[in-house]
Parts: C-alpha cells; structure tokens; sequence
C-alpha cells in the first residue's frame, strides 16, 4: 500500500551580528519609524524593494531592546538562550527566515545609527539582504552597565506566506482516506480467511467470494483516488520548496 512521503522544508536563515558602538555625549532622541526610512532609504538607492514593517516582528524588536536593559546584555542569544527565531515563533510570527541588527551607544541621530550598521559588513548584509521583506525596529534609552544610553533592535523577517502553503485540507483527505485503506484491508483479510477455510457447497463458497470482490473492487477504487491525491499534496510539497529555496538563495 502506498505510502505518503512529505518533505516540506523548514528553513531558518538567522544572519545575526553585533557592532558596540562608542559613546558620545549627545543624547538625542532616536525614533523607530525614523530608523526604517532611512535602512529603506539604504536599499533604495541600490533598487531593492523596501522592507514593510510588520506589527509582530516590532513586538520582537520591543522585547528584545526591553530585554537587554533589563538583564544587561548585549548579545543575540540571551543568558537563557533565546534567540530572534524564538521570540519570533513566541509573538507567533511563521517564517522562512529571520534576521537581527543590535546596536548599542549615544547616537547622534536615527540616521546615524544607519550609517553606523552600513559601516559593519554583517549589518549591511541584513539591511540590504533581498531575502528579508519584513522589518521590525525598536529604540529605546534606558541604563546599561551604570549609565544612560540607546539600544535600538531591527528584526528582520521573511513570513512563510511568501511561498504556497501546502493545502492542510488535502492532507487531511489523504489520512482519512488512508484509514479507509486500512479498514477496507482488514475486512478484504477477514473474508479471504474466510473463503479459504470454507467447507460448503460451490454456491455457498461463490457467494463468499462475491462479497470478498466487492470489497477489492471499492479498495482499488479508493487506492487510486488516494494515489492521485498524494500525487497532487507532493506536487504541492515540491512547490513550496522550491520557492523556500529559491528565496533564500537570493543571499547565497
């Protein structure tokens, strides 16, 4: 009996890097929205497309920034192991691929926190990444390591509804139809045994092997139904991966 074989990929891209940034004495305000135009300002100039921004990757940046004052770190693995995957996949964000910019220090301005992630080549690989299509940024000012200071997060995303999404629907035909297989098997068995340990008339024995007929005929019927449909999920699978692929080879 056939057999369904599903080989949905589940592709993870983390491309993640730190650049500390020295102090200054300045303290001006440094605003998200602001950090967006000017990364998107960033991939402009070199024709990508702009990142939209995503209300549940900002969620990811805000806790991260918040997360960083309140356990004085500054990493993208926290002292307990999360990363942006996880808090992606927390604040139910479904991806093919997610990404992080952390900056740290007194900025001058929103512009200059840019400009100083487009000086770091694995921030710049981030905001120019023409993987990600999504982006969520947080700043905010608080203490860290005994003085005031900027932390301010991107969060950048690719959402799993970029590609096809296998058809849930079908899949669930195909197991109700595989518990109809098992079923049908079962009864065919039973009447086989039947048929063979029989010891009555030729007429008798005919009528066992009408009825045994009856149910091959409706397995058969079923197994092809059940065929074509694992034919047509696969071909769904096959789909689905190759954009996978396909989106995330862009940076590779």
């Amino acid at each position: 009996m056939p057999k369904i074989t599903t080989t949905i990929l589940s592709l993870v891209l983390v491309t993640s890097f730190i650049v500390p940034v020295g102090f200054t004495h300045a303290a001006p305000t440094i605003y998200a929205d602001a950090v967006l135009a000017y990364t998107n300002v960033e991939r402009y100039k070199r024709g990508l497309d702009i990142l939209d921004s995503d209300r549940r990757l900002s969620e990811v940046a805000y806790v991260k920034m918040e997360d960083l004052f309140a356990r004085q770190y500054f990493e993208h693995e926290s002292p307990t192991g999360e990363s942006v995957s996880d808090l992606a996949k927390d604040e139910g964000y479904t991806y093919i691929a997610v990404g992080e910019n952390l900056a740290l220090g007194d900025f001058d301005s929103s512009r200059d926190v840019v400009e100083a992630w487009m000086d770091s080549k694995g921030h710049r690989e981030n905001i120019l990444s023409e993987t990600y299509t999504e982006i969520g940024i947080a700043a905010g000012r608080g203490y860290y390591e005994g003085r005031t200071t900027w932390i301010i997060v991107q969060a950048f995303g690719l959402p799993r509804s970029s590609c096809p999404a296998v058809d849930a629907d079908l899949r669930a035909e195909i197991d109700r139809l595989e518990e109809r297989l098992d079923i049908l098997k079962s009864l065919a068995d039973v009447r086989e045994e039947r048929i063979e340990a029989f010891k009555g008339t030729a007429r008798e024995k005919q009528i066992l092997i009408n009825a045994y007929n009856l149910v091959a005929r409706i397995y058969n019927s079923t197994a092809e139904d059940y065929r074509e449909l694992i034919e047509e999920y696969n071909d769904g699978v096959e789909g689905f991966n190759d954009c996978l692929k396909s989106k995330v080879a862009v940076n590779h």
